[in-house]
């Protein structure tokens, strides 16, 4: 049962990731918090590649405040908040795993750079093993690919997404030229010749009208003469 803790109690348990809601009684909170920043020092401990350190530093001090915040609740809000998994735990929905061409695509080259990645790391501590990490040579590759070549892919990467922003914001004013060009019938272009012959043609169409009803008044006036004269 889910209860409002001792803060300072839920201040030293919050220290583990995970611990903190457990100590509420949000245990599917905490389970999924648990589990997620050990699957994430898992993949960084597997990969040996460092930066990805950073994923489950992020995921402790997010779930550091995150309890904390639940224990600063009033008692209405801390009833209404509901003990669910995160992060996809428990519940899983298969109609997610479907990929699309461009999610595949994706997921193919965060696939290729991990598999490369690590590759290069076995390699690399084979021949240092056995070169020595003395030599010149191997200290400025190793340099090298640490610093140089993870800053050349991230500008890479800017340029790209530049690009295509750039593409996009080109594609939709094309598609709204298009749209303005297919529709003639709500948006009429009048040239001045046209506006002069309508209102010419209004011009004559008011004369006639005029001339009917004259043209009326005068035979009811010769029938009146008529009538009295007989």
């Amino acid at each position: 049962m889910k209860k409002q803790k001792n803060r300072f109690w839920l201040f030293v348990f919050s220290l583990c990731p995970g611990a903190g809601h457990m100590y509420m009684g949000l245990m599917r909170m905490g389970l999924s918090f648990m589990l997620g920043f050990m699957l994430l020092i898992a993949v960084t401990a597997i990969t040996g590649i460092d930066v990805l350190a950073v994923l489950p530093v992020t995921l402790y001090i997010y779930s550091f405040f995150h309890a904390n915040n639940i224990g600063g609740m009033d008692a209405e809000q801390f009833a209404a908040l509901e003990d669910a998994y995160l992060f996809g735990f428990g519940e899983w929905d298969t109609s997610r795993l479907k990929l699309n061409k461009k999610n595949r695509n994706i997921a193919a080259v965060v696939c290729i750079v991990l598999g490369v990645c690590m590759l290069w790391n076995v390699a690399f501590g084979m021949v240092s093993d056995y070169v020595g990490w003395d030599n010149p040579v191997i200290r400025n590759i190793y340099y090298t690919m640490r610093d140089e070549v993870p800053r050349t892919i991230i500008a890479i990467a800017v340029i790209w997404f530049g690009v295509s922003l750039l593409r996009g914001k080109k594609v939709d004013f094309a598609e709204n030229d298009r749209t303005v060009e297919a529709d003639p019938v709500e948006n009429p272009v009048v040239s001045a010749g046209q506006k002069a012959i309508e209102q010419k043609t209004d011009e004559y169409r008011a004369q006639e009208q005029q001339s009917d009803v004259q043209g009326a008044d005068e035979r009811k006036e010769q029938e009146n003469v008529q009538e009295k004269g007989e």
